[in-house]
């Protein structure tokens, strides 16, 4: 027997939080000289110095009054030169996550030469950079809301503003920072190192450090991939094990694994990938209907890609699992009960279903739009009206929270995963044994689930309804990829599965559509994944 090679023995966890949805304030300005106004600030010029007003009123300025209180920090007709709040820099706490939020009122600045605009730096400097640009022209009290990155150490914030002419004003109020006591932290498992014993025995020791902030027991577990970290599928058997290894291990350095690999039932012979798992119950289970969609490598058409492993819904979205979250039941006409696929949704609105499921479920929620976090209540009003807006999502890929599959995740899926047939649709060449589409539909949706399902279990992976994908619409690239997140710009996000409205044609595996992200129509719904730990 050749030696087992166990390269690569230490892999990076991202840091899993969950978080209380009781915030405290860490500083305040609302600029009413009250006690609570803690976050002290210095204006250049001083207010009123040389300017029609610049600083603290109480005055109707431009059909602006103070969003709380009676005063606001007032800027109207600037002289054209720039003018700063700039506040002190705090010094953050460890143990919680900070936000910082403020809102502002503009108005008739131009766009070419007038500005109003923040900087908000993670340092204890003094260079002011990275210019965040507000709306010239809100006419209303708007909230910004920045998201601190964790493990920052200290906040500071510049507010700016220039323009000049009577009928302009940049207004700003209730400057707060708040902190959030950071729970459940999950465990984290470093400096793993893997040898094999040179005496002959086949014994491979396993040392590595666990970190757990929150000082409860770990369950400790791993896992060895043969292809490359595609899938790790390979788990040794806990006969052969022993050491700190199991249930109920403390936080500690230099644990120390011992496996007889040579008493394993299956040849052991070559190179693995190794992961070790920690978990105290930290992250909630996957629900019920989800499956694991081990990672592995498919050939999309173009060129052979690669994705990692996660967990999908086997089933689209239904009507009372949208309403639950959302409040309402957009579907109406073609199909209705709770167990109906959801359509008439756009992408937008999938995307605020995965925000507010995530924080339901005490999840970290993976989309932000723009500057406003993850947070769906700091989020400007009509961000999901206007189609040109959905460059400004993004998406955190390694946040735990529900999220839409890419492209590439969602075709994975469909075509079985790594248990593969090759079939033209989802789980069969039959489509009416697993599809609803134009011929079989009746002109109508189905209760979910109703059709086979394809290898992995999963239903209505073509027809029934058209399925949202993160992607922006483009190009696949050419050349081998590994979890790509689709073109970098576009106007259309991609959709896949065919619907109850469709030709055979459309619901393969591998037909795609393109559809703005504001387009909500009678075939229309989604499904959700969540990434695997």
């Amino acid at each position: 027997m050749r030696p087992v090679i166990l390269r690569f023995g230490l892999i990076a966890f991202a840091l899993l939080l969950s978080f209380s949805l009781f915030a405290e304030s860490f500083a305040l300005q609302s600029f009413e000289s009250q006690t609570t106004d803690t976050w002290s600030y210095t204006a250049n010029p001083t207010p009123d110095s040389k300017r029609v007003w610049w600083g603290p009123t109480s005055e109707n300025m431009g059909g602006a009054t103070a969003y709380q209180g009676s005063y606001y920090w007032a800027g109207w007709d600037l002289d054209n030169v720039e003018s700063t709040v700039t506040f002190q820099t705090l010094t953050l706490q460890a143990g919680f996550i900070y936000n910082v939020s403020f809102y502002y009122f503009t108005k008739n600045l131009a766009t070419s030469n007038d500005y109003c605009r923040y900087s908000v730096k993670y340092d204890n400097g003094t260079n002011w950079d990275n210019w965040i640009t507000v709306n010239n022209n809100s006419s209303a009290w708007t909230v910004v809301s920045v998201d601190v990155p964790a493990g920052s150490i200290y906040l500071r914030m510049r507010l700016s503003s220039k323009f000049d002419g009577n009928t302009k004003y940049a207004h700003w109020d209730y400057i707060k920072v708040e902190k959030t006591p950071i729970s459940n932290t999950a465990p984290v498992v470093s400096n793993v190192n893997i040898s094999q014993r040179t005496d002959g025995s086949k014994i491979v020791d396993i040392y590595y450090d666990l970190y757990e902030t929150d000082d409860e027991l770990c369950d400790i577990s791993f896992k060895l991939s043969a292809n490359g970290g595609a899938s790790f599928n390979i788990i040794p058997s806990p006969a052969n094990l022993s050491g700190d290894f199991g249930d109920d291990l403390v936080s500690g350095t230099n644990k120390h694994i011992i496996w007889n690999a040579g008493a394993e039932s299956y040849p052991i012979d070559g190179s693995y990938l190794y992961r070790v798992y920690a978990d105290d119950g930290s992250t909630p289970p996957m629900p019920e209907n989800f499956v694991l969609v081990e990672g592995g490598t498919f050939n999309n058409g173009t060129s052979d890609v690669t994705v990692s492993s996660f967990y999908i819904d086997k089933y689209e979205l239904t009507q009372a699992g949208y309403q639950a979250v959302m409040g309402t039941d957009p579907a109406s006409g073609y199909g209705n009960g709770d167990n109906y696929p959801v359509y008439y949704v756009s992408w937008f609105n999938a995307i605020e279903y995965c925000n507010r499921r995530s924080m339901q479920d005490g999840l970290s929620p993976c989309y932000s739009y723009s500057t406003y976090g993850t947070n769906l209540a700091n989020w400007p009003v009509g961000w999901n009206t206007n189609n040109a807006n959905h460059t400004n999502v993004s998406c955190n890929w390694s946040a735990n929270g529900y999220r839409l599959p890419t492209e590439m995740e969602w075709m994975f899926a469909a075509r079985g995963g790594n248990q593969s047939q090759g079939y033209t649709y989802s789980g069969s060449n039959d489509i009416n044994a697993v599809a609803w589409y134009r011929s079989n539909s009746g002109n109508t949706t189905h209760i979910v689930g109703t059709k086979a399902p394809n290898e992995l279990g999963i239903f209505d992976m073509s027809g029934n309804v058209w399925e949202w994908c993160w992607d922006i619409y483009g190009a696949y690239p050419s050349g081998a990829q590994t979890d790509p997140h689709g073109a970098n710009n576009g106007s259309y996000r991609v959709l896949h599965s065919g619907s109850w409205t469709n030709y055979n044609t459309d619901c393969s595996v591998s037909y795609r559509l393109s559809v703005v992200a504001t387009g909500s129509t009678k075939d229309i719904g989604f499904r959700v994944i969540r990434v695997s730990p």
